[in-house]
């Protein structure tokens, strides 16, 4: 375990508070509205950019950061107050030359902190609001090249916990654990191994334990690494490889309302282009596992970095799940054995979607997912939200 503290100031950004975006809110709503869309349901474009990761505040305000991956790219945020036609302004959280996805989080103080790998410093960076327009901007200084598609939860003492990869492309330490006080980082290698980068994970904390889901693309096969106490882990597999041609791709996973209980979903695939999203719940070392969804149609591309199925738990603790290929994109609830879909939205014409989705249900029972799709470089970031 390392632990290390930070004696200098974090960087800030001064970046401007409203980027110029010249495309009017009803414009946005349009390019952003798919075929199929059934009443209630309001869409807005956040902006430009791609790989958004959400979480909804107080009141239904969605708090979203996307991104442009490029050499000279950039992290934005945006706030997008329930009922509003666009944004109350896009902050740019960095420039740089940055891999996604990425993920937000909210501390305590409801300011949104957001997570991603920097490929010139080699790190995964915490990127903190402390006021518009500023944002501090704190690497995690650990050895090799990690900070790939990282995820964070808080804990009740405002730690926050980050999970990312340190791929085998790199120095190929594995799957690494980062913990940031606000002064200090504790550092760990939750599981040693040559894995890739690309096949996501996904973090919860309980008082006792934390659990990170990821996916082994060696065996092909989804993980759980538990954290029992400092630098003490465990790795255990919710299930075997089976008849798939892999299985745990893209893993998203929710802690019951008991403060026990795992909610975990990742896809399978049965081809190329097809495959099952498997719902896992249990406990480590004792998981019920089915398909929810079909999924044709998709595109794990050069990359390989997606989202194609999300998920949150609604205020009666049942996962809604958010499920994406190329020209579809489908909300599922699940209720004890019994898989229901809610919607099913089509691509709009020459458009196609990205397979990134980040799903949230909100204090008074909204599904709010967001995406991007294609229709402007290097994409368009939209949101959506059902009822008043």
């Amino acid at each position: 375990m390392l632990v290390l503290t930070a004696i200098l100031l974090s960087a800030c950004n001064s970046g401007p508070v409203d980027l110029v975006d010249d495309i009017p809110p009803d414009v946005g709503s349009a390019m952003c509205t798919p075929a199929g869309a059934g009443p209630g349901w309001s869409f807005t474009r956040l902006g430009s950019g791609t790989k958004p990761a959400l979480t909804v505040g107080a009141g239904g305000a969605a708090h979203v950061a996307f991104m442009n991956e490029a050499t000279d790219g950039w992290v934005r945020y945006a706030r997008l107050p329930l009922g509003a036609s666009a944004p109350s302004g896009l902050e740019t959280v960095a420039s740089g030359y940055f891999y996604g996805p990425i993920d937000i989080v909210r501390g305590a103080d409801g300011e949104p902190r957001v997570l991603y790998h920097d490929h010139d410093g080699l790190d995964q960076v915490v990127a903190t609001r402390i006021g518009t327009p500023n944002w501090s901007l704190e690497p995690m200084p650990s050895a090799g090249h990690d900070g790939w598609y990282g995820s964070g939860v808080f804990d009740l003492a405002g730690t926050l916990h980050t999970a990312t990869y340190d791929p085998a492309g790199f120095s190929g330490r594995g799957l690494v654990y980062g913990a940031w006080t606000g002064s200090s980082w504790t550092i760990e290698t939750a599981a040693p191994g040559s894995f890739d980068y690309k096949g996501g994970t996904a973090i919860v904390w309980t008082p006792s334990e934390l659990h990170v889901a990821f996916y082994d693309d060696l065996a092909g096969e989804p993980r759980l690494a538990t954290r029992s106490a400092a630098d003490t882990w465990s790795v255990t597999t919710p299930e075997p490889l089976g008849g798939y041609a892999d299985v745990g791709r893209f893993p998203d996973m929710a802690l019951d309302p008991d403060g026990q209980t795992l909610h975990l979903l990742y896809l399978a695939t049965t081809g190329a282009t097809a495959g099952v999203v498997r719902y896992a719940l249990g406990m480590p070392g004792s998981f019920l596992v089915r398909d929810v969804a079909s999924i044709s149609g998709f595109s794990l591309g050069f990359d390989g970095a997606r989202d194609i199925a999300t998920m949150d738990l609604d205020l009666a603790a049942r996962p809604v799940v958010a499920v994406q290929s190329l020209s579809e994109l489908t909300l599922l609830r699940i209720d004890g054995a019994a898989t229901e879909v809610l919607e099913s939205f089509q691509a709009p014409a020459g458009v196609v979607f990205g397979q990134q989705t980040d799903i949230d249900v909100d204090d008074s029972d909204r599904i709010q997912p967001t995406w991007w799709q294609s229709g402007e470089v290097p994409g368009t970031v939209c949101h959506a939200v059902n009822g008043p």
